[in-house]
């Protein structure tokens, strides 16, 4: 017999146990084969798939949670800086406003303000927010901090330099986040001496 005609049973014996190793799979792993055919195309039941999802919503969180840092930033900033049309814009169309007196809308705010402060300076400060997103609506607590000082003429002796914290809520429109509410509380306020203004705010 020539060595041609003795590989064919080593190789007919090959065919026929990788034959049987495919049955064998197909029976003993049957079962988990059926698992994984089952498992549905969009992978909604995917770990990938899964922590994917969750990343996108953390990012979209800090995203949230920054957007209300630079609003609230642009609240005290509008205050001392004068700009009071800014001001109004900052608000829904019918926030709750308590910061000492109450207001029904930020333009009202903006104008009360304006008339009361005139271009007399004062300084705010808002740090230590605490923040929750809750889809289109958020909350925060802000520790703060103002010095004021009321213009010649208005009435008011002395100035004043508080602390305390703002409990406010935000609500999303258009993509876009607004004060819903703000309601300040002072722990402690120092009277000081009214300043006039060094020069103009800039704006």
């Amino acid at each position: 017999m020539d060595e041609q005609q003795s590989r064919k049973p080593s190789a007919w014996r090959s065919r026929v146990a990788a034959a049987a190793a495919a049955a064998t799979l197909l029976v003993g792993g049957g079962a988990g084969a059926a698992a994984w055919a089952s498992q549905p195309a969009s992978g909604e039941h995917d770990p990938a798939h899964s922590r994917t999802a969750s990343n996108a919503a953390r990012v979209q969180r800090l995203a949230d949670i920054e957007d209300i840092r630079q609003l609230k930033a642009r609240y005290f900033r509008s205050i001392d800086s004068k700009q009071w049309s800014k001001l109004a814009t900052l608000f829904t169309a019918r926030p709750t406003i308590d910061v000492g007196a109450k207001y029904g809308s930020g333009k009202e705010l903006a104008e009360k303000t304006a008339a009361l402060l005139g271009d007399a300076p004062s300084a705010h400060q808002g740090f230590l927010p605490e923040i929750q997103v809750h889809g289109n609506r958020a909350s925060a607590i802000w520790a703060m901090e103002d010095y004021v000082s009321f213009p010649a003429g208005s009435g008011y002796k002395d100035g004043f330099h508080g602390y305390g914290e703002y409990h406010d809520t935000y609500k999303r429109i258009n993509g876009h986040w607004y004060i819903d509410s703000t309601v300040l509380s002072r722990f402690r306020v120092d009277a000081v001496p009214n300043r006039a203004p060094s020069s103009a705010p800039k704006k």
